[in-house]
């Protein structure tokens, strides 16, 4: 299972070899960054905010004039810098602010709760992943491995071995098969973390099953915003994949479900604090 709707790949398919060429290139990039945290990663993920909320108005909003643009593209990236300074009352300002005007701008073009919520999507998921960074660098390496264990075998599973259709009005090619093996990896992946880590493995796997789960429906939610929409692929930045938000459907969801979270979980996000 993954974010962009091709046909199904064989391990001979050119879009399967580009998802892997992206794949090298994109993953060792993104962990480094990970690993510096601070400004270098925080404008990494303000770019890819960037990306995703111009994606998303270019998806939804055929009719958009550049105003459009530069208030869904300026939320996200004002959200992730002021996250990363720790100003989350202020970031929800911005973000709220921001969702407001895109609704006003979008309103004579109608549907105006599209402009909205996808601003407040794009912009929260990322300052999220940016403040669970803050917060220690096995807090976002946790989420990492969950997530993308989730989403490769997922797609690896249900391209691969095939089986009943997960959900046909989202996407042709997601199965069964898939969300079982998303999920199993993606949990084992997160107790692999946490033994290295030497994070409590038993609340590691509680909090791993809903995080795996979630980046699963991540990918459904924005396969069927694309069918909606009528598109097959939100962008084409990412050989293989198609756009940023393709790429990181998945993530982006499953880093709203951490922040939600860890908010409310007495005990906190596995390794935050770290």
């Amino acid at each position: 299972m993954t974010g962009s709707d091709h046909k199904p790949a064989g391990p001979r398919d050119p879009v399967f070899v580009r998802r892997v060429a992206s794949a090298l290139v994109l993953a060792p990039l993104a962990l480094g960054l990970v690993w510096l945290g601070g400004y270098p990663f925080a404008i990494f993920v303000a770019a890819f905010s960037a990306a995703m909320a111009w994606e998303w108005v270019r998806m939804s909003d055929r009719q958009a004039p550049p105003r459009a643009f530069a208030l869904a593209t300026g939320t996200a990236v004002g959200a992730v810098l002021l996250a990363t300074q720790g100003e989350f009352g202020w970031c929800a300002f911005w973000v709220l602010a921001g969702a407001t005007g895109s609704w006003l701008d979008r309103r004579r073009r109608g549907k105006p709760h599209e402009a909205a919520i996808g601003v407040i999507y794009v912009a929260a998921s990322a300052s999220i992943l940016v403040a669970l960074r803050n917060d220690g660098l096995v807090a976002l390496l946790f989420l990492f491995a969950v997530v993308w264990a989730a989403d490769t075998f997922a797609y690896l599973a249900g391209t691969w071995l095939g089986g009943p259709k997960l959900l046909p009005a989202a996407s042709p090619n997601k199965t069964w098969t898939g969300l079982i093996a998303g999920l199993s990896f993606g949990i084992a992946a997160g107790a692999a973390t946490a033994g290295f880590a030497g994070i409590d493995v038993t609340y590691a796997l509680a909090v791993a099953a809903p995080l795996a789960l979630t980046a699963v429906a991540g990918d459904l939610v924005m396969s069927l915003a694309k069918r909606r929409f009528g598109v097959k692929d939100a962008g084409t930045l990412i050989p293989g994949h198609g756009g940023v938000l393709d790429r990181v459907d998945a993530l982006m969801l499953a880093t709203v479900f951490a922040g939600l979270f860890s908010l409310t979980a007495p005990v906190g996000w596995p390794g935050s604090g770290g």
